[in-house]
């Protein structure tokens, strides 16, 4: 009777195990199922998140591009003279050169629409485009009607191209003020090329597409170039658009058109989602275009994809645990006596366990502390990039009400002195280098910092910078001009690298010792180094100064970000400068000197 009686125990002990195993089962697959849903969810809102830091972004890298072209012809309009064409047709090679990457040239016409002079073209070439009449062409008419600039949409010209332009009228005053229209200038722009460069900006990881559109629903830039020229509204256009998001991509971009920014979602056939988003570009206040990223959610499909194949294996793995859960169980029930070392095996198990637990908890405390040390950091650079950006805006504010008030007293015009323009163009360009160094954090923290290596003289830079620091020391402290001697002595040293961020390094590094060197000197070094191990030469480039050396807190977190015991600074200068040097496989470093000052040192390879 005792043996049935265990028999039976046994048999009903393995159906509850087959029991707990297949509830274990059902749960798995429930969780692995919400868990795929939620990974899901945070990829699509991830994607979405950086479409939209991305369009905004590619807009100001966009205007960023346009401004110098439409600088350009604004400077072109007034100086032009008929009675010194030769001397006008030079100023128009080098405004070519100085955008050449973006624009295919610089045109002069007359105000019967003729072509006087076309950018790195002979004048004597040019006298056989004597018969073209351009006066029907819309940079033409429209900025002779208005007496203003003009962006045009898309244009394809006899070769069949299709192009922007923008033109600046030529204006002449008299004396009686009257305005006499002279002409054109008009810079081209082959749209081809624009938008790969817009293309080529966006982050590769994400497969992104770019578009743009003029104001009045135009397209001026699409992947596929037959698009380029049509209205969206186009039966061309339309009948490429699915039928199933044909109502929701119209509203889209319809709402586009009103000149705000906004992201939204489309859900194509199968599941398959994509964010479209759009940001408007103001050209000198002006709505010009609208930008449009289209980012679809592959990498989200793709992750909840692999999550239920993980769900499916987690279930039959659950599945096998229990059966085999089965046989211990009925060796446990046979090997009894080996319950208690299984026991004791278990306990060191555990006790293993909770050492280990021990020491994540500690790592886990130093997380902790290393988090605590970044939001302090991050509330110092909050509260100095508040001071920084109150400084310059407070002194344009201030002359914004001084004019402002003038006008009040019912005066047509006032006078700016000076001080006054160049206090605002002081203030403004400080404005604009706290702008560039938060992008470039964005960039080296995306690591999306690109190089553009050539291969250049570095005395050209150090020279260039130490001109450049002089004026901005002229203009905001010449007192401290006047008692503070720079040293190089200028020697030719060539090096492939990138020439815009070397120079940034350079100027920040003298930036640096200016700001805390009142009155003494400075000395910048250049020499050739080579490592005779890796066979590799060198640049070494070392600024001295004479000032109040490093604060020796600072000292061990010099090159970080937020590095700052005053409101002189954002911390940032120094933070970029070693991503830069880093950037070209470079060392950055500094010290304190024996005697007074500290010296600041960078080297990277020279080829």
């Amino acid at each position: 009777m005792v043996g049935i009686v265990l028999s039976r125990n046994n048999i009903f002990l393995l159906i509850l195990v087959i029991g707990v195993g297949i509830s274990l089962s059902f749960l798995s697959y429930h969780y692995s199922g919400l868990t795929a849903d939620q990974i899901a969810d945070v990829a699509s809102n991830d994607i979405r998140s950086n479409a939209i830091i991305e369009t905004d972004g590619l807009s100001r890298t966009l205007i960023h591009i346009i401004d110098p072209i439409s600088t350009n012809l604004e400077i072109l309009s007034n100086v032009v003279n008929y009675s010194n064409i030769e001397g006008t047709q030079v100023l128009i090679d080098q405004v070519q050169n100085s955008t050449k990457g973006l624009t295919e040239g610089y045109y002069w016409i007359d105000e019967d629409g003729r072509i006087v002079s076309i950018s790195n073209v002979n004048l004597s070439s040019i006298y056989s485009y004597g018969s073209i009449n351009l006066s029907n062409r819309e940079y033409f008419v429209i900025p002779k009607e208005t007496m203003s600039k003009y962006y045009s949409s898309a244009i394809e010209s006899i070769d069949k191209i299709p192009r922007l332009y923008i033109s600046f009228p030529i204006i002449e005053k008299s004396n009686s003020s009257k305005s006499t229209f002279k002409g054109v200038i008009v810079s081209s722009i082959k749209i081809h090329e624009l938008g790969t460069f817009l293309q080529n900006e966006l982050t590769p990881q994400v497969a992104s597409n770019v578009g743009l559109m003029d104001k009045n629903g135009v397209i001026i830039y699409s992947r596929n170039p037959a698009l380029i020229g049509k209205n969206y509204l186009d039966t061309e256009f339309q009948s490429l658009i699915p039928q199933e998001i044909k109502g929701p991509y119209n509203s889209i971009l319809e709402r586009s058109l009103q000149g705000s920014s906004g992201a939204d979602d489309l859900l194509l056939m199968g599941g398959n989602k994509t964010t479209i988003t759009y940001q408007p570009v103001y050209i000198g206040g002006k709505y010009i275009w609208t930008l449009f990223v289209s980012a679809p959610h592959q990498l989200a499909t793709e992750v909840g994809a692999l999550i239920n194949d993980q769900k499916n294996f987690s279930t039959l793995m659950v599945l096998i645990i229990g059966i085999v859960a089965l046989g211990i169980a009925f060796l446990i029930l046979s090997w009894n006596k080996q319950l208690e070392s299984a026991v004791n095996s278990r306990t060191i198990e555990l006790k293993e366990a909770n050492k280990s637990l021990q020491e994540n908890n500690k790592l886990l405390e130093l997380a902790n502390e290393k988090l605590s040390t970044h939001d302090r950091m991050q509330k110092e650079f909050i509260n100095i990039a508040a001071h920084e950006l109150r400084t310059p805006i407070m002194p344009i504010l201030g002359d914004a009400i001084f004019l402002e008030k003038q006008f009040e007293a019912g005066k047509k015009e006032v006078m700016v002195d000076k001080e006054q323009v160049s206090s605002i163009i002081r203030n403004a360009k400080r404005l604009k280098r706290l702008a560039s160094d938060i992008l470039d954090i964005t960039k080296i923290e995306s690591q999306s910092l690109k190089l553009n290596k050539e291969k250049f003289n570095i005395k050209d830079v150090i020279a260039s910078s130490i001109s450049d620091i002089k004026v901005q020391m002229n203009s905001s402290n010449p007192e401290q001009l006047k008692n503070l001697q720079i040293n190089y002595n200028p020697k030719d040293v060539f090096v492939f690298a990138d020439k815009n961020r070397i120079t940034q390094v350079i100027f920040n590094l003298l930036s640096n010792s200016i700001k805390f060197t009142e009155s003494g000197s400075i000395t910048i070094d250049v020499i050739l180094e080579k490592d005779q191990t890796k066979n590799i030469h060198y640049v070494v480039v070392s600024i001295s100064d004479s000032g109040q050396g490093i604060d020796s807190e600072i000292l061990p977190r010099l090159f970080t970000k937020f590095a700052s015991k005053s409101f002189e600074g954002t911390g940032l200068g120094l933070f970029i400068s070693k991503s830069i040097i880093h950037s070209h496989y470079g060392e950055i470093w500094a010290y304190n000197n024996h005697e007074c000052g500290a010296t600041f040192c960078f080297k990277i390879p020279q080829q």
